[in-house]
């Protein structure tokens, strides 16, 4: 048997860690695969789309799946809630929406019934006007629809979303396992020269910049981006080997780092964390004049 054991904190900080044990699960000789979530206190929605999709690649794989719950009461009673641990018998988990928080879903297919809800969950803390509702409905589901049209994933994408009020923001992660952006990109003859995972991460945020030749296509990012440059928020984004994080925090412009996963993965992981802890109305300036702030 592979025992799979995590860290204290199931967060993105920690995702070198994650991504590494769960990559050598997927990849393991043996048949059964455990996943040790005993020591584990917290978990963010990063940390559930991922070991969720790894679980479901293990299954693909042939692997036998079983989970060691979580000891702490709080965490355990989360992630029974939101049917994570149903994923280790190979069907997926039970959908619970609450006012905070958009629980963990699987898609073969884009779902604007699932997007609805987690832009009510963003409604639920922030003040946003119609016209800023449907800029980011049309930018989720370009994310999504990115997924299944360019990552080539038969495992389809992993989503959950939740507010988190003692911190201020809310967290949506979207996960795949798919070919990544790098492969995704360089696949067309216009992004052909490109050789690396975070420079094709980077070119991906551009407004135009898409896999789907011939379509419009690429403003998914783009406007994520530009939300959260109002919202002085952040975005990791993770592909192949690459990990690219952009904060918006504090007004001071933008801070963006990058560095390479300790071990490569194939797919993506879009992680995006709004403030919301401020008071004042998000609106579109195309609703007053005539050209959007985001």
């Amino acid at each position: 048997m592979h025992v799979v054991k995590f860290p204290l904190l199931l967060t993105i900080r920690n995702a070198n860690c994650i991504i590494e044990r769960c990559q050598a699960a997927i990849f393991s000789p043996d048949q059964e695969i455990l996943f040790d979530l005993s020591n584990c206190a917290f978990s963010d929605p990063f940390a559930i789309t991922f070991i969720v999709g790894a679980a479901k690649a293990c299954i693909a794989r042939g692997h036998v799946v079983s989970y060691r719950p979580a000891l702490n009461k709080k965490l355990n009673e989360y992630l029974t809630s939101i049917g994570f641990y149903e994923w280790g018998k190979g069907r997926d988990g039970a959908m619970k929406y609450a006012h905070h928080q958009a629980e963990l879903r699987h898609f073969n297919g884009l779902d604007p019934t699932y997007t609805s809800t987690i832009i009510n969950v963003l409604q639920s803390v922030l003040t946003m006007s119609q016209g800023v509702k449907d800029s980011l409905h049309l930018s989720i589901n370009e994310l999504m629809t990115n997924t299944f049209d360019h990552s080539e994933t038969l495992e389809g994408c992993f989503v959950c979303a939740q507010s988190y009020t003692e911190r201020g923001n809310v967290n949506i992660c979207i996960t795949d396992f798919g070919r990544g952006i790098l492969r995704a990109l360089s696949s067309v003859p216009t992004y052909a020269h490109l050789t690396n995972s975070i420079d094709a991460i980077k070119l991906a945020i551009e407004e135009g910049v898409s896999s789907r030749v011939g379509k419009l296509a690429g403003l998914g990012l783009t406007h994520i981006h530009r939300f959260l440059k109002v919202n002085e928020g952040e975005i990791h984004i993770m592909s192949g080997d690459g990990w690219v994080h952009w904060n918006y925090k504090n007004g001071n412009g933008v801070a963006i780092w990058q560095k390479k996963l300790r071990i490569a993965f194939e797919g993506t992981i879009v992680n995006i964390i709004a403030r919301a802890d401020g008071e004042g109305l998000y609106i579109l300036e195309s609703e007053m004049r005539d050209e959007p702030i985001f």
